[in-house]
């Protein structure tokens, strides 16, 4: 067991005194192991209040706490990712559940934490939030591509999570341009910011030569690539021409979703929620279907694409009805335009995300040790043990996109 720091108590007894607990035993079971979060830590906290009293209750928490480094705050985003985070489930969140309710939703779509408590201090950000792990939930292998159930069950998430941004855009314009006006895209700030676009230019570079040999017909599609077009693959078109826009997760690889399975393989989710809305933005739902289904893959699971579009516009149309919104016209169509428009974004993530999911611990990067240090530029730029594994996902995915182009 691990011993709570100042900040971890001042957390907790404000949390509480808001309760109106004033006697609490805390025991501090864990923090995420290296490799899990790069721009905050987490620790995992059991509480027990009311010591003494009838009323005696036991609060699970996770909690988010920003890192402190001095450099590294001045190389990346990070009070203004943890500001994001707060505004999704202190704003975004509530109207979208106010907006369910209005609708009269039977089933209601609360795919998330629920969020105790933020404190927004300087250095001292930090969410408290419901741990999940005590409701059955866990993360995926992230050293093992997901299965077709598995990306069944986000991509019809996902679906649902996409349809109320675009039924509070018809039913309630002023509130939507209100929550989303001042979402930029932390996830291209914090690269360019970082200085990582050389880095991640050299990256998808190398990832795709490697399929140069293999697949040359795929290789010259995808070939002429420089860091003006790894930008303009990272930048995300807030309006796109056919209004099809929504509020985006923004960082949808594997750890950042939590699964519930109804037996000890694993193999088939039954439930799942999704873990952290630092990056989210404003733009095409491809932005966070690619990235993910990218991050996530083997070759064997993209040959299900066209099932895993087919879910997720069924799951985004039967949504928008029980919101009321049947005049909303979004063909499965539109969404494969969309993947071979914007797709690129995600298929540039899974050359830096798939190479950390397949590190080992000791090859997981301190990205606050390499700030202190000095450049946050060849970060990711290393050869991995399995690299292997690593080429193969991504020839995977460059010829699967190769394929729709």
């Amino acid at each position: 067991m691990c011993e709570p720091t100042s900040d971890l108590n001042l957390w907790i007894e404000d949390f509480l005194r808001k309760r109106r607990f004033s006697k609490y035993e805390l025991e501090l079971i864990g923090n995420t192991t290296k490799g899990d979060g790069y721009l905050g830590e987490v620790a995992f906290v059991k509480v027990l209040t009311g010591i003494g009293r009838q009323e005696e209750k036991t609060y699970n928490l996770v909690i988010k706490s920003a890192k402190k480094s001095d450099e590294l705050r001045k190389k990346t985003p990070i009070k203004e990712v943890f500001e994001r985070e707060m505004f999704m489930y202190n704003s975004v969140f509530p109207a979208f559940l106010s907006l369910q309710k209005e609708n009269a939703v039977e089933d209601l779509f609360m795919k998330f934490a629920k969020c105790y408590s933020v404190y927004k201090e300087p250095q001292r950000e930090a969410i408290l939030l419901q741990n999940l792990k005590h409701l059955g939930y866990e993360i995926h292998d992230r050293t093992k591509p997901q299965n077709l159930d598995h990306a069944l069950c986000v991509f019809t998430n996902y679906g649902k999570f996409h349809a109320l941004s675009l039924a509070m855009k018809k039913q309630h314009p002023e509130l939507y341009s209100k929550l989303t006006k001042d979402m930029s895209d932390l996830l291209l700030n914090f690269i360019i910011q970082a200085n990582m676009l050389d880095n991640m230019t050299d990256t998808y570079k190398a990832a795709l030569e490697k399929l140069k040999k293999d697949d040359e017909k795929a290789y010259k599609k995808l070939a002429n690539v420089d860091q003006d077009m790894i930008k303009m693959n990272l930048t995300k078109i807030r309006d796109p021409k056919d209004g099809l826009s929504v509020i985006l997760h923004g960082d949808c690889w594997n750890n950042n979703m939590m699964f519930k399975y109804q037996d000890a393989s694993k193999k088939k989710p039954t439930d799942m929620v999704f873990l952290d809305f630092q990056l989210s933005t404003v733009g095409s739902p491809i932005y966070d279907l690619s990235y993910y289904l990218y991050s996530i893959a083997d070759e064997n699971l993209l040959k299900y694409h066209d099932l895993l579009l087919q879910t997720y516009h069924r799951s985004l149309v039967s949504f928008l009805r029980e919101l009321k919104e049947e005049s909303i016209n979004i063909s499965l169509e539109d969404i494969k335009r969309h993947w071979i428009e914007y797709g690129k974004f995600g298929l540039t993530m899974a050359a830096l995300i798939v190479k950390v999911e397949l590190s080992e611990v000791d090859e997981v990067v301190d990205i606050a040790e390499v700030a202190e240090a000095g450049d946050l530029n060849d970060t990711f730029n290393v050869e991995i043990k399995n690299m292997d594994d690593y080429d193969s996902r991504m020839k995977a995915g460059f010829r699967h996109y190769a394929s729709l182009v």
